[in-house]
């Protein structure tokens, strides 16, 4: 039984993250936009995103680490293996959140010949029988890329012209608010079958949401910590502060302490059905730092702090 682990180079207790970074490594290394028309390692591309369909769904991957240490019966095949089984657990099902599409949509001989060979082999005929017992038409390989997006784009939702494997290139829609893990499917932009009347497999692109340098996410909501000065604070002020779609003003009202929340009401992230979080900017107050030789500075606070004293300021 093939070792998908060694195909990326991983222990079988490696976790998932782990998996999934050995993962984006080697796909990056070994992509065809990479590698060109090199065919051995467009192989090895291929053997890639094979190994992390399976790998990479927690499912998948308990299955075939029960195959994997199995006995091997008499025909070959694991202790306990069931090709209906086999069938639910490696041919996929499809949950969609926010336009997002996760999990697989693989074929189930693609996969078993992967794994074991013979069966759903490219150039060879199916053995191995499915449902009513008939194989089925060949099919190509579904090829696995990442997509990576701004912060902005993936909170507001954005298009993007790709290439493919095969060169050719594809206008892809990201909805609003996916999230790092997203995986995005596009039908018909994989392989090519490996015999004449197959279908083409699917191309999926794993998300990978870039952070942005002021703006994080909370749900739906953004927030930002906002630095402010002890005048801004205390006088009120108007500053400009980032948000997806560019700068804003934001309105400091007089008397803010620190830990204030200041919220910006549909600037946050969009959701499916068009409306949208807020974003939050919590207050930060930074005290300035007095040179010791700066005694009309320093006279001017002791000032205030006479005109306002302590006096409420610590509840202990």
């Amino acid at each position: 039984m093939k070792d998908l682990y060694k195909t990326l180079g991983v222990a079988e207790s490696a976790e998932d993250a782990a998996i999934k970074k050995a993962y984006r490594k080697l796909a990056k290394e070994f992509h065809p936009d990479v590698t060109g028309d090199d065919k051995k390692k467009t192989e090895r591309f291929k053997e890639i995103n094979e190994a992390y369909a399976v790998l990479g769904d927690a499912q998948k991957r308990r299955e075939y680490d029960r195959l994997k240490h199995a006995p091997v019966r008499p025909d070959g095949m694991p202790e306990g293996f069931d090709a209906d089984a086999f069938a639910r657990t490696f041919g996929g099902a499809r949950a969609t959140a926010g336009g997002v599409e996760f999990g697989g949509d693989f074929d189930v001989n693609d996969i078993f010949a992967s794994l074991f060979g013979g069966a759903g082999a490219p150039g060879g005929r199916a053995t191995q029988s499915w449902g009513r017992g008939r194989p089925r038409q060949s099919r190509g390989a579904d090829v696995i890329g990442q997509l990576p997006v701004s912060f902005a784009e993936a909170a507001l939702g954005t298009k993007r012209t790709i290439r493919t494997g095969a060169g050719a290139t594809v206008e892809v829609s990201l909805p609003p608010g996916v999230d790092t893990g997203g995986r995005l499917r596009v039908p018909g932009k994989g392989a090519a079958a490996p015999s004449a009347g197959g279908m083409t497999g699917d191309m999926y692109l794993d998300v990978d949401v870039r952070p942005d340098p002021h703006l994080r996410r909370a749900g739906d909501d953004i927030e930002l910590d906002l630095p402010v000065t002890i005048s801004e604070a205390v006088l009120g002020a108007k500053v400009e502060v980032p948000t997806v779609e560019g700068p804003v003003t934001l309105s400091i009202p007089p008397g803010t302490s620190s830990g204030a929340r200041l919220r910006l009401r549909g600037r946050g992230i969009k959701r499916p059905d068009g409306t949208r979080g807020d974003q939050i900017a919590r207050v930060e107050i930074v005290a300035p730092k007095i040179k010791p030789d700066d005694t009309e500075t320093r006279k001017l606070f002791e000032q205030i702090a006479e005109r306002t004293g302590g006096a409420g300021v610590r509840r202990f």
